[in-house]
């Protein structure tokens, strides 16, 4: 009966422990406390990136061509126009492919009846109150494709580095927090290891489309960051 009760207060106290805690004792080994450190930050955008385009057709390559390359020189220069500096231009997609007659009854493709060329570049816009003019500049230009708007933090490395000490100073914590619970010392880490990163990009198409319409104001507003890592320590 003792046994029995010891066994199921064991039980018991694994169950007990935090969410994202492994302690573990294997029969060969040294015991280990395995934990999950956790840091995130609340930031504002300070940078925005569009992406925009032209699609055009024509009877063969050549011309779908000749047509996509004056357009796209027209907006480049709009966007120039704008004070956006050309290193901050950046083809992000460039595609030629055929247009088939589309009358097969099994399936097949048709004879080739034109080509149709698409072309578009991402602006860094680093100015967030010149979004919507930026937009305007583009499709004033002959953009006819709009693919998005996403917001992002410039100094993002530093945010992570800063976040990334945070989760393993949270980890350590709680492996502490575990080791002084159980009544023994913590040991080293044994080991440690990213578990999960989430820097979003706020993506923003509707009030895009808005701005295009009337150069209407748009904000980024806030995106949480995190960084989640995986600890193992000696007991």
């Amino acid at each position: 009966m003792f046994k029995r009760s010891l066994v199921i207060l064991t039980v018991l106290s694994l169950l007990a422990l935090p969410a994202g805690a492994v302690f573990a004792a294997p029969a060969d080994g040294p015991r280990t406390v395995t934990v999950t450190g956790h840091a995130e930050a609340v930031v504002t955008p300070d940078v925005a990136f569009i992406t925009a385009g032209i699609v055009t057709t024509g009877a063969d390559a050549e011309s779908a061509r000749a047509d996509n390359d004056r357009t796209m020189r027209r907006i480049i220069d709009a966007l120039a126009a704008q004070g956006i500096d050309k290193r901050n231009i950046a083809t992000s997609q460039f595609s030629l492919q055929p247009v088939y007659k589309n009358d097969s009854r099994d399936g097949t493709p048709g004879a080739i009846t034109g080509y149709r060329l698409q072309n578009s570049v991402t602006v860094k816009v680093e100015d967030l109150a010149r979004i919507g003019a930026v937009i305007d500049a583009a499709f004033g230009a002959g953009a006819n494709q709009f693919q998005g708007l996403r917001f992002a933090v410039k100094d993002d490395g530093r945010l992570y580095d800063e976040l990334l000490r945070k989760a393993v100073l949270d980890g350590r914590h709680k492996a502490a927090v575990m080791a002084d619970a159980l009544g023994v010392a913590l040991g080293q880490p044994l080991s440690v290891s990213e578990a999960g990163r989430y820097m979003p990009v706020a993506n923003d198409a509707v009030r895009s489309m808005k701005a295009m319409a009337g150069s209407a104001p748009i904000e980024a507003g806030t995106m949480t960051v995190s960084i989640d890592v995986n600890l193992v320590f000696g007991m």
